[in-house]
C-alpha cells in the first residue's frame, strides 16, 4: 500500500475530523459529549489548529450540539493547538490522544488557551478511536499479585539489627531502643496488610469529585441562589462541610483506624477545582496504561466526563487565573515544560497542619473561639471566615459521629460466638467509642490521639489536594501518651503489651497513609513520575527549648517503618549533634540500610540557624518539620507552601547560549543578551548573561506564583485547614490571605550543578587555556559531542568541576546560591511573606533533562540533569571531596533546604557493625562540617538492574530519588537508568 504524503495525510486529517462531526449527529452516545439534556450541559468551543508556519489553519467549532469542520482561522478560539510544522501534523493526527498528547513534552505539539478544551477535545478521540474500559466493573479494588509475604525470597531485603542494651536521649522506657527482638512477624495483622497494600491496584475515586460538583450545580460558585455574588470562604466552607458529612464513612476489615481518604481501599482522589481535568483524555484507558494504571468503570468515567469536568473546565485555579491576567507570558511558560513547574495548579497543601493542638483540645473548642472571634468581629469578611471555620468542622463532627455508627454497626453484623469475630466486636466497640470522642474533644490514649491524627487528616483532604499534607513531629504528638500508659502497666507483661500497642498502632497509622496515591496524567508519569503524596512524618531533633527531643516513640517509629519499608510516610529524621546521642545517629545510619533509602537525616542545628536568619523565632524555628519532600515548616504556624514552584537552572544557560532563544523549540523567549561567538570577550560578559537570563525567568517564576496564588484565593479557599493553624483566627483571615503567623513561599531550583560544572568548563576550555573558542564549542554543543567532536569531551573530562574540591569549584557554586537568594529573597509573594530558596529536585532533574540538549558539562542531550545538590557522576571516585564541597556552601541561603544524595553500599568484605562505623562516621563528617541533610541510596547498580529486568521480584525496593522515596520499579525508565548512573561509592574506599 502506498504511503501517504504530507498533503495527503493533512487532508485524511481533515476527512478524521468531518467523520468525527458525523458520528456526533448520528450516535446519540456520542452527542450526549456535547449536548447532555441529563446534565443540561451543552459544549459550545471554538478550536484553532494551526502550524507554527502558518502554513496549515483549519478550525472546529462545536455550538447547540453540532460540531463544524473548516479551513481558515477563526477569532476568539478558546484554544489554539499548534504543531511544529506540516509533517508533524501529518505524524500525529491518527496517534492515540495519550501519544498526541506526549508531543507537548517535546513541544512539537503547544497550545495557547484553556487546557481543559485540549484534555475534552483529546478524549472525544479517544471515543472515535475506540478506547474502551475492558474488564474492571468496580467497586473494589483489584488484586494485582497474590497477597504473600513480600519480604520472602531470594532477591527481598535482608533486615540486620543490632541491640543496644540501655538508654540514651530521652528515652523512659525501652531497654533496647533499637527495639532489635522485634520483627513484622511479631505482628501479623500489620504483615497482612502491608502484603494487602502491596498487592492491591489503586483506583481512581470520584466520591469528593462528584460531591464537589453536586454542592456547586445546586449552591452556585459565582453567584449563590438569590444571585447574589459568593463570598468565597462561605461557599468553600458550604462545599467542603457537604463533602466530608456525605462521604461514605468506611471501616476496613483488620484495621485499627476508622475512615478513609477515598471510597476505595486504595483510591487515587479527585480535585476537579485543581488538575483532575488533566486526566480527562485518559478515562477510557488508564487501566491499561504501561506505567501505573489505575482502575476506573465505565459508570465513574461517565460520571467525570459527562457531569463533572464539564462544571470545572472554567472555574478550575489555572484558567481562572490564565482569564483574570490575560493569559500572561510567565503562565505560558510555565506550560512549556522546560522553564519552571508550578505546582499551585495541583495543590498548595505543602505544610504542616496543627494536629498538637487538635489532639489536645479538641475541635470543639476551636469551633467555639471561632464562635466567640464571630460575636465580636467588625468586618463581614472576618464574620464570613470564622464562620467559614465553624461550618467546615462541623462537617468533620459529622463524618467522625457517621465513623462511630458504622463501627457499631459492623460489630452488630459479626457473631460473638466465634472467637476472632468477638475479639474484632471489641475492637469495632472500641473504635465507636473513640470516634464518638475524637477529633472533637482533647485525646487521652495513644488510641485516640492516632485516630485524632487520622481523622483530621482524611478530613483535610476533601478540602486540600493529597500532596504532601504533612503530620509533622509524630515522636513528640504521641510520647506523653505513651507514657501515661507505661505508667498503668502494674508488671512487665503489661509494659511489653503496652509496647507491642503502640507499635502496631503506628503501624496502622502508616498503613492508612498509604490509602491514597496522587493523580498522575500518563504525561506526567513519563516526565516526571514516581512521587506519591509524599505525606511526611519528623521525627528528633530538639524541642522548642534547645532539649533533646529523641524520646521512646522516635524508636518506635523508625522500628515500625523499617518493618513496613513502605514509600510514605516519607520518613525525615533530625540529629543534633551534640544534644542527640550517637547511638540515636547510628540507628538512623541502620534503618537507612535496612531500607535503601529512609529517613532523610537532616542537621538540626543548621536546618535551625537556617530558619532564623530568615526571622523566625528560635523557639519557632526548633520546633520545624519537614513537609512533602524535605522542607522545613514550623508546625502549626507556618503556611510555607514549600514546593509552589521547581525552577530549571539549565534553561537560562541553553537560553544564554542561544542569545535568549530556548533551542528545544527555537523562540526567542528571553533577553537577547549577545551571540556567544562574536559578543564576549572575557567569562564575565558570558557569566552576566547567564545571571541575565536567570533573573528574567526567576521573575517571570514569581508573577505566575502570585496570580495562582491570587487566583486560590477565589477559586479555592482553606477555611478547614485555617483551623488548624496558630494566626488565622488572631488574624481573622484564611491562610491563603496570609492569615498564618509565618508566610513563605518555597523555591526549588533544579540543576546547580549542571549550571556550575559548564561554566567551569567554559572558563577553563575557552577562556583560561583558549584550547576552543566559542564558536568551535558551540558546534560541539550542537552536535551532541559527536560526528567528528568526540575529542572534545576528553578536554572536558580534564576540568576539575563542583565536587572535585579543587580551587574555584565551590566559588562559583557559591556565587550563584548567593546570585539565586537575592533575587528570591527580595521579592514578596502574593501572602506578604518571603521566598525561601532550597536546591532539591524531585524528580524533575530527570524531566527537565529529557527536553534539555547537550551542555557545556559534557552531558550529553535527554539526559538527566543532577540530582538535589550533589555533585555530576564521575566527578571523583572518592567521597570526601564531594562532601566537603557540599558542606562548604553557605546554607542560611538554603532555608528550604538542600538534598545531597549519596548512593553508598556497604563493603562485600564487612560486618554489620563495619558498616554502621563507616555509615556513621560520613554523616557526622558531613554534618561536622556543615552539611545540610544526607540522603542515603543504599543499593548497588546491578541490583537495579535486575529489578529493571525482574520488575516483580522488587516491588519492595525503594530509592531515593532527590527528596522524596520511590518504588524504583514505579519509576520511568530515564528516572531507573539516572539511578543507576549515579556514582557508587563503596563504604571501604
Amino acid at each position: 500500500m502506498k504511503a501517504l504524503s504530507v498533503d495527503e495525510k493533512i487532508e485524511d486529517f481533515k476527512s478524521q475530523l468531518n467523520l468525527l462531526a458525523m458520528i456526533f449527529d448520528t450516535r446519540r452516545k456520542m452527542r450526549r459529549e456535547i449536548q447532555n439534556e441529563k446534565t443540561g450541559f451543552t459544549f459550545n468551543a471554538k478550536y484553532q489548529f494551526k502550524t507554527k508556519d502558518d502554513k496549515v489553519n483549519l478550525n472546529v467549532i462545536f455550538k447547540d450540539g453540532k460540531m463544524t469542520v473548516r479551513d481558515g482561522k477563526i477569532d476568539d478560539p478558546n484554544i489554539t493547538i499548534y504543531y511544529k510544522d506540516k509533517e508533524t501534523l501529518a505524524y500525529l493526527y491518527d496517534k492515540s490522544a495519550d501519544e498526541s498528547l506526549d508531543y507537548l513534552l517535546t513541544n512539537e505539539m503547544c497550545y495557547d488557551g484553556n487546557m481543559s478544551y485540549l484534555t475534552k477535545f483529546s478524549y472525544l478521540t479517544s471515543l472515535v478511536m475506540g478506547a474502551k474500559i475492558k474488564d474492571y466493573k468496580g467497586p473494589e479494588n483489584r488484586l494485582l499479585y497474590p497477597i504473600e509475604d513480600i519480604d520472602k525470597g531470594e532477591k527481598s531485603r535482608k533486615l540486620k539489627n543490632e541491640t543496644l542494651n540501655y538508654k540514651v536521649d530521652k528515652v523512659e522506657v525501652l531497654d533496647d531502643p533499637y527495639l532489635a527482638k522485634y520483627s513484622i512477624d511479631d505482628f501479623p495483622r500489620l504483615k497482612y496488610l502491608k502484603n494487602r497494600r502491596f498487592a492491591l491496584k489503586p483506583a481512581i475515586c470520584v466520591e469528593r469529585a462528584q460531591l464537589v460538583t453536586e454542592y456547586h450545580k445546586e449552591n452556585g460558585f459565582e453567584v449563590d441562589k438569590q444571585g447574589v455574588l459568593f463570598d468565597p470562604e462561605l461557599r468553600q466552607a458550604g462545599a467542603v462541610n457537604y463533602i466530608i458529612s456525605n462521604k461514605k464513612p468506611i471501616i476496613h476489615d483488620k484495621h485499627l483506624l476508622a475512615g478513609s481518604t477515598t471510597s476505595k481501599e486504595v483510591g487515587i482522589p479527585m480535585y476537579p477545582e485543581l488538575i483532575a481535568t488533566a486526566i480527562w483524555p485518559e478515562l477510557k484507558t488508564i487501566c491499561d496504561r504501561e506505567l501505573n494504571p489505575n482502575d476506573i468503570s465505565d459508570k465513574d468515567a461517565d460520571i467525570l466526563s459527562l457531569e463533572v469536568f464539564p462544571y470545572w473546565m472554567e472555574r478550575n485555579v489555572r484558567e481562572y487565573c490564565r482569564k483574570k491576567y490575560k493569559n500572561p507570558k510567565s503562565q505560558h511558560l510555565e506550560e512549556g515544560w522546560v522553564f519552571y513547574f508550578m505546582m499551585k495548579t495541583n495543590a498548595i497543601s505543602h505544610t504542616v497542619p496543627g494536629f498538637p493542638m487538635v489532639i489536645n483540645e479538641g475541635l470543639i473548642s476551636v469551633k467555639e473561639r471561632a464562635a466567640e472571634m464571630e460575636r465580636k468581629a467588625t468586618t463581614s469578611e472576618k464574620r464570613n471566615f470564622y464562620k467559614a471555620i465553624q461550618i467546615t468542622i462541623d462537617g468533620v463532627l459529622n463524618y467522625s459521629n457517621h465513623l462511630s455508627e458504622e463501627a457499631l454497626k459492623l460489630a452488630e453484623s459479626l457473631d460473638s460466638n466465634d472467637p476472632e469475630q468477638a475479639i474484632r466486636i471489641d475492637e469495632l466497640k472500641e473504635l465507636s467509642r473513640i470516634c464518638k470522642k475524637v477529633p472533637a474533644t482533647p485525646a487521652e490514649t495513644l488510641h485516640e490521639a492516632i485516630q485524632s491524627i487520622w481523622t483530621s487528616f482524611v478530613c483535610l483532604h476533601c478540602e486540600n489536594a493529597n500532596s504532601a499534607l504533612s503530620i509533622g513531629r509524630l515522636d513528640q504528638m504521641l510520647q506523653p501518651f505513651f507514657l501515661k500508659e507505661i505508667k498503668s502497666a502494674s508488671n512487665e507483661e503489661e509494659r511489653e503489651k503496652v509496647i507491642k500497642k503502640a507499635i502496631e498502632l503506628v503501624g496502622s497509622l502508616f498503613v492508612r497513609i498509604n490509602d491514597h496515591d496522587p493523580l498522575m496524567p500518563n504525561v506526567g508519569w513519563k516526565l516526571f513520575g514516581g512521587s506519591s503524596s509524599d505525606d511526611t512524618v519528623t521525627v528528633g531533633g530538639v524541642d522548642k527549648n534547645g532539649d533533646n527531643a529523641v524520646n521512646d516513640m522516635t524508636f518506635i517509629i523508625l522500628k515500625t517503618n523499617e518493618m513496613l519499608g513502605f514509600q510514605d510516610p516519607n520518613m525525615n529524621a533530625r540529629y543534633y549533634s551534640g544534644v542527640n546521642s550517637k547511638e540515636y545517629l547510628r540507628r538512623l545510619c541502620e534503618v537507612n540500610v535496612n531500607m535503601g533509602a529512609s529517613p532523610s537525616i537532616h542537621n538540626d542545628k543548621t536546618m535551625i540557624d537556617a530558619l532564623v536568619h530568615e526571622d523566625f523565632s528560635l523557639e519557632d524555628a526548633r520546633n520545624w518539620a519537614a513537609t512533602g519532600c524535605v522542607e522545613p515548616t514550623i508546625v502549626g504556624k507556618h503556611y510555607g507552601h514549600t514546593n509552589c514552584m521547581l525552577l530549571n537552572l539549565v534553561a537560562p544557560l541553553e537560553m544564554a547560549l542561544n542569545n535568549g532563544v530556548i533551542p528545544l523549540t527555537g523562540e526567542l523567549v528571553g533577553p537577547e543578551t549577545g551571540d556567544v561567538r562574536t559578543s564576549f570577550p572575557r567569562f564575565e560578559d558570558f557569566y552576566n548573561a547567564y545571571k541575565t537570563q536567570l533573573k528574567y525567568l526567576a521573575e517571570q517564576s514569581i508573577e505566575i506564583n502570585n496570580y495562582l496564588g491570587e487566583a486560590h484565593k477565589y477559586v479555592h479557599p482553606t477555611p478547614l485547614l485555617s483551623g488548624f493553624y496558630e494566626g488565622p483566627l488572631e488574624k481573622g483571615k484564611d491562610l491563603i490571605h496570609g492569615g498564618a503567623v509565618y508566610n513563605t513561599s518555597g523555591v526549588a531550583l533544579v540543576a546547580l550543578t549542571d549550571v556550575v560544572d559548564s561554566l567551569l568548563v567554559i572558563k577553563d576550555i575557552v577562556y583560561e587555556k583558549k584550547e576552543l573558542d566559542f564558536a568551535s564549542f558551540m558546534d560541539a554543543i550542537e552536535q551532541n559531542f559527536e560526528n567528528g567532536y568526540e575529542s572534545v569531551l576528553k578536554k572536558i573530562e580534564r576540568v576539575p568541576k563542583f565536587g572535585s574540591g579543587e580551587d574555584g569549584t565551590i566559588e562559583l557554586a557559591q556565587d550563584l546560591i548567593d546570585y539565586c537568594y537575592e533575587i528570591y529573597n527580595s521579592t514578596e509573594n502574593y501572602r506578604g511573606g518571603k521566598y525561601l530558596v532550597g536546591y532539591w529536585s524531585i524528580s524533575y532533574h530527570t524531566g527537565f533533562g529529557m527536553l534539555t540538549g547537550a551542555l557545556p558539562s559534557g552531558r550529553k542531550k535527554g539526559k538527566a540533569l543532577t540530582p538535589g545538590l550533589t555533585p555530576a557522576p564521575g566527578t571523583t571516585d572518592i567521597l570526601l571531596p564531594s562532601i566537603h564541597s557540599v558542606a562548604s556552601l553557605d546554607h542560611l541561603k538554603m532555608a528550604n533546604n538542600a538534598s545531597y544524595n549519596v548512593k553508598l553500599v556497604p563493603h562485600p568484605g564487612d560486618s554489620h557493625a563495619e558498616t554502621l562505623d563507616i555509615f556513621n562516621s560520613y554523616v557526622q563528617s558531613f554534618f561536622d562540617l556543615g552539611g545540610m541533610q544526607w540522603q542515603f541510596n543504599v543499593v548497588t547498580s546491578d541490583t537495579l538492574r535486575d529489578a529493571m529486568e525482574n520488575p516483580i521480584d522488587y516491588r519492595w525496593l525503594l530509592v531515593r530519588v532527590s527528596g522524596y522515596n520511590a518504588y524504583f520499579t514505579k519509576l520511568n525508565r530515564n528516572m531507573q537508568l539516572e539511578l543507576i548512573e549515579r556514582h557508587e561509592y563503596q563504604s571501604r574506599q
